[in-house]
């Protein structure tokens, strides 16, 4: 059995003490604080976890590294990018057409209005709010180390869940469509109950849009049970995975201010929903996370102490590493094989891949920095690429 460790302690042992204790209120806004309950939680932030002799782990996932290169933007001061102010949480890398695409949250016009301000703190040194466009820049490459910003996301219609940011964007392919999955946040408070208002899908013909709504209405809200839910208050980060013929839909719940966030799943048969969640979640710990199929199973990375999770079945999970220099945070990879990330141009994914990862620059500091820079990473290799 996995050692045990105190859910108060978790979000610290990944971004450090003080860090976690600012982490969460930048986000919140008139949402009452909530003690951090004294549990214990499973130190490899598996709830949902497979059992002893249900699973077989490949055996090259052992091995890991990465090595890291400065993002560069050759446009950069041709748009305003400020690298002195927040960049990450990227989505997966798209191939289409010859180029490389890919969407970044990227704070260098202002905050989006998902960052609102906590009373004890004065946010606005994030930046004023954006208003005429989405925090979600996207940018394409035709040799994935040269990158061009082309615009903001736009917003959605006014009064929508969706007119005032669409956040941690996702975007994937599917059977000749593009399917971006993401938070909004909307001005209409009245019909969502808040700003925040949960996770949205747009689809287009082409990654550069123009993007129309797969529904009206969201693709799914915080959990309406009074606060008794891990997903209670706030739902975000949705990823994607499709297995066994179905869609799974992983996100980040969030029950309260002070309280560390974890992951559930909701499952569909149709890409676009209906999506039920699954009523064993939260599966995992974690802050975000990647995932992607590998062979008979898929890999997760929950974003929780620098953990790599195996399954079978996309629900449960087995620990598989945990490394604080070769485990990536925020970030995510191209997967050459998998026709979600695009036209496929390999049979198999390889044990090398390329990405973004999303290191913190200032640990402990506000305000609080994620960076975008390139990642090659990888296992399998007896003699792994040095950093």
């Amino acid at each position: 059995m996995a050692h045990r460790i105190r859910r108060r302690e978790i979000l610290g042992g990944v971004l450090g003490s003080s860090l976690a204790a600012r982490l969460i209120p930048p986000f919140a806004a008139g949402v009452e604080r909530v003690a951090a309950a004294e549990v214990v939680e499973p130190s490899d932030g598996i709830y949902s976890r497979a059992a002893d002799g249900t699973y077989s782990v490949p055996s090259e996932l052992k091995n890991f590294w990465k090595k890291t290169s400065p993002l560069n933007l050759v446009n950069a001061a041709e748009i305003g990018f400020n690298p002195e102010r927040w960049q990450g949480d990227t989505s997966r890398v798209i191939f289409h057409k010859g180029k490389y695409h890919c969407w970044v949250i990227d704070f260098s016009n202002g905050r989006s209005p998902g960052l609102t301000n906590d009373p004890s703190q004065d946010w606005s040194i994030y930046g004023p709010l954006v208003k005429d466009h989405s925090t979600a820049l996207y940018m394409t490459s035709e040799d994935t180390y040269h990158w061009t910003a082309i615009d903001y996301v736009p917003l959605g219609r006014p009064g929508m869940f969706d007119d005032r940011d669409r956040l941690q964007v996702n975007v994937f392919h599917h059977l000749g469509k593009f399917y971006m999955f993401y938070e909004g946040c909307t001005s209409n408070v009245a019909k969502y109950g808040q700003a925040r208002a949960g996770i949205g899908c747009v689809v287009a013909e082409d990654p550069a849009g123009p993007w129309e709504y797969a529904s009206d209405d969201l693709i799914l809200r915080a959990s309406s049970d009074g606060g008794k839910s891990f997903d209670s208050w706030i739902i975000t980060n949705p990823r994607h995975v499709r297995l066994d013929g179905k869609w799974l839909m992983y996100y980040k719940g969030l029950q309260g201010v002070g309280i560390p966030t974890k992951n559930g799943v909701a499952i569909a048969e149709s890409i676009t929903g209906p999506y039920r969640r699954y009523e064993g979640n939260p599966i995992l710990n974690g802050h975000g996370h990647f995932c992607w199929r590998y062979k008979h199973g898929m890999l997760m990375i929950p974003h929780h102490d620098e953990w790599i999770h195996w399954s079978e079945d996309g629900i449960h999970f087995a620990p598989i590493f945990r490394g604080t220099e070769e485990i990536f945070r925020f970030g995510s990879l191209y997967i050459p094989n998998d026709p979600l990330f695009g036209t496929p141009v390999a049979t198999d994914s390889g044990t090398r891949f390329w990405g973004f990862d999303n290191p913190l620059v200032n640990p402990g500091e506000i305000p609080m920095r994620l960076d975008v820079v390139r990642m090659e990473w990888g296992f399998g290799e007896t003699d792994p690429p040095r950093a």
